[in-house]
């Protein structure tokens, strides 16, 4: 799996992964998942903004969690913001699961991906991987001509500073973000539209 790090943003790898809180094999157990359109778990779909809003502030009144909803929020709300075609044969809208196996979040769309998303306004991308560098290092946004877009800049910063865990992907393009810093990387197999594996407990 090749790597490419920001040395400012990120420590070694081993440091990296010694604090990491999900696992490797969580990572293959939910992409699976995806790949497979969440048969199994289809329920925990939102198909349209308005039912995704209401799970989030559902979790909130349940939690008191207002910082840790407004990542889940910032993340899920992507999907509606910039995908208007999903896959053939996937569900539309987000699946977000926020009790998987009690511990973890699970947000993921078979949207057009960050890369599509992003061309209209970096036309220079060339990969997933530099499409993901860009929306969780620059303030951009992927509906131009709008001048706003530090929505996963929030999130990676937040993530840090709480030294919460999310692990994000889209198309082959990855990125792990800890209290460390963040390490982006190229994965297969590539995946269709986003998915965000949260653990926002800040314990192993």
């Amino acid at each position: 799996m090749a790597t490419h790090r920001y040395p400012y943003l990120v420590h070694t790898r081993m440091k990296m992964y010694h604090h990491s809180m999900i696992n490797e094999k969580i990572i293959e157990t939910v992409t699976t998942e995806k790949i497979n359109g969440f048969k199994e778990s289809s329920e925990y779909f939102s198909g349209t903004r308005d039912v995704f809003t209401a799970r989030i502030q559902s979790y909130v009144l349940e939690t008191k969690k207002y910082l840790e909803a407004a990542i889940i929020g910032e993340i899920g709300n992507n999907t509606f913001d910039h995908n208007f075609i999903f896959e053939n044969g996937f569900p539309i809208g987000v699946y977000c699961n926020l009790s998987y196996l009690q511990k973890y979040i699970i947000l993921a769309d078979y949207g057009r991906g960050v890369k599509q998303s992003l061309l209209s306004v970096l036309p220079s991308l060339n990969s997933d991987l530099e499409a993901v560098e860009a929306a969780f290092t620059k303030r951009i946004s992927g509906r131009s001509p709008e001048q706003r877009g530090n929505g996963l800049k929030f999130v990676a910063e937040t993530i840090q500073q709480n030294n919460w865990h999310l692990y994000f992907q889209s198309g082959s393009g990855c990125c792990s973000i800890d209290g460390d810093g963040i390490k982006f990387s190229d994965r297969l197999p590539s995946l269709t539209g986003c998915l965000a594996i949260l653990n926002l407990r800040g314990e192993n």
